[in-house]
């Protein structure tokens, strides 16, 4: 048995976090590095696969997820994105209002489609 995914890869069961609702990349549970010189519980390790940036890297790589300017548009819609996702969990009960702070500010801080 496995978790059941959504389009960008991310597993849709349990609690959606503030990640997983205005995602950058795809989280993996495990490790797809199928090395086994890197020790007996590597593959446990988990893994991340961000988004390409604009809409012609992705198509250039083949990849079907769409790309943070395309999901996005700006810095600002990233944040924008971010700030609903808070909105959402803290109306929920599931995430403590100063941590949603926290995240949105972090969003903000960041570099995700800035000069874009």
């Amino acid at each position: 048995m496995v978790s059941q995914i959504d389009s960008d890869g991310n597993e849709i069961a349990g609690i959606r976090t503030v990640e997983l609702l205005a995602p950058t990349g795809t989280s993996l549970g495990f490790n797809y590095d199928a090395r086994t010189d890197l020790g007996d519980l590597y593959g446990l390790n988990g893994s991340f696969i961000p988004f390409h940036t604009t809409r012609a890297e992705r198509l250039i790589a083949g990849d079907t997820r769409l790309s943070l300017e395309e999901r996005y548009g700006s810095h600002e819609g990233y944040v924008l994105s971010v700030k609903k996702a808070v909105e959402k969990l803290v109306n929920e009960r599931l995430l403590l209002p100063e941590d949603g702070q926290k995240k949105i500010k972090m969003a903000e801080n960041s570099n995700i489609l800035k000069n874009k």
